[in-house]
């Protein structure tokens, strides 16, 4: 970290919170990364990005990942715990 940056986290508490959440259209769960900015307890920015489509077929389940997505397993992981759990 360059010197600045670490003067603004003195100055600037930083917080950075980072969700995924999932979404059911058509058959379909769509992966969405969500993350806040929080500064000084306050919410400074929300950044939502897609990062997977995800489809069940023949009872198997398959992932698409999206723009570049390289943090698969946080979101089968993810899928798993929040989705799956549910159907049960």
């Amino acid at each position: 970290m360059s010197e600045i940056e670490d003067i603004l986290k003195d100055f600037l508490p930083l917080e950075e919170i980072t969700e995924i959440s999932f979404k059911k259209v058509c058959g379909f769960y769509f992966a969405y990364r969500t993350t806040d900015i929080i500064i000084k307890d306050e919410i400074s920015s929300i950044q939502i990005t897609p990062a997977a489509i995800i489809y069940e077929e023949k009872g198997e389940f398959y992932l698409a990942p999206i723009d570049g997505e390289d943090k698969i397993e946080e979101i089968v992981k993810s899928f798993a715990e929040k989705c799956l759990s549910k159907k049960e």
